[in-house]
């Protein structure tokens, strides 16, 4: 198969993925009143790692202390994160959730100049300020002004930064010239995730009842679909798809978390939430912009998403 023809595959394997986030959105939603938060993110993440861990067993001997020590640190990271991203979408709207989100493509750029100690380029700066711009149509909708962000809002925010954060610690990692096999390090973070998370829940929440048909439904679909086949295809992909491909594709989670969230969840649409959307998405995509590229071949290679 030539390089072009799998590139492409990689692309609609990340399509697909962006997708599924975008659906996921709508079925947190859902699944939250059935399930609190922590057990949610806690045993679909424990779950994951398991799964993985039996379909790599024959190479669970290469772990050795620098993947735990590594995942350890990244696995806190990406807790937080979707910890974060659980609590707030229960008090908001799938789209918002989604939308809000999407801002860690936004806040990487920064992050990556504070770790690496480069100038900041004119693509990021740019791409914040719409990301503001939007961030602050989002919340005032015709009717109030930026501190209208109810706590959901402010969740998700603070959940995007972790995101970044995790992206620059896993970049980090890889950049040390040790060699990590990309299965078995996502393996370890999805256990550290689901082992704080389900600890947590066992501490602090009520034991979920036995859910409904559709609740397996979801909570199955956030399972494979948007923790196990979004990581593993994730990472095969990026073996073919330059950065920015994965990048930008995988952004477009907001869209279409935004999308089924109007579709089926029916949430409301307005001129307002339309352009600050609009205003959103335009902002991640110019922090893509050539200059980003550029000082990606300069430095040896972007920091991409590895998961939502």
């Amino acid at each position: 198969m030539n390089v072009n023809k799998r590139v492409l595959l990689a692309d609609l394997a990340l399509f697909g993925i962006a997708v599924g986030w975008g659906y996921t959105f709508v079925l947190m939603k859902d699944i939250l009143t059935e399930m609190t938060p922590l057990y949610f993110t806690g045993t679909r993440f424990l779950l994951a790692g398991i799964i993985i861990a039996l379909f790599q067993y024959h190479k669970l001997k290469e772990l050795t202390w620098k993947y735990w020590k590594a995942g350890l640190i990244t696995g806190v990271s990406l807790c937080l994160a979707y910890t974060l991203q659980a609590f707030g979408t229960d008090l908001t709207t799938p789209g918002k959730s989604g939308v809000l989100s999407g801002m860690n493509v936004i806040l990487v750029p920064f992050l990556y100049f504070i770790w690496s100690r480069m100038p900041l380029q004119l693509a990021p700066i740019l791409g914040s300020f719409l990301a503001f711009a939007g961030l602050s149509v989002l919340s005032w909708n015709g009717g109030g002004a930026l501190g209208h962000l109810n706590m959901g809002d402010m969740l998700i925010l603070l959940c995007a930064v972790f995101f970044a954060v995790h992206i620059i610690q896993v970049h980090a990692t890889f950049r040390k010239g040790v060699y990590f096999n990309p299965v078995l390090f996502a393996m370890v973070q999805l256990l550290v995730v689901g082992v704080i998370g389900t600890s947590l829940a066992v501490l602090t929440e009520p034991v979920p009842g036995p859910l409904s048909p559709y609740g397996w439904f979801a909570y199955s679909f956030d399972l494979i679909v948007g923790t196990l086949l979004a990581y593993l295809v994730q990472i095969g992909a990026q073996k073919y798809a330059p950065p920015i491909h994965v990048a930008v594709i995988l952004s477009l989670e907001s869209v279409f978390a935004f999308l089924f969230s109007w579709a089926i969840w029916g949430e409301p649409v307005t001129g307002w939430i339309l352009l600050g959307i609009f205003l959103i998405v335009t902002g991640i995509y110019v922090t893509e912009m050539k200059d980003w590229i550029r000082l990606g071949k300069k430095g040896g290679g972007l920091p991409v998403k590895t998961g939502r």
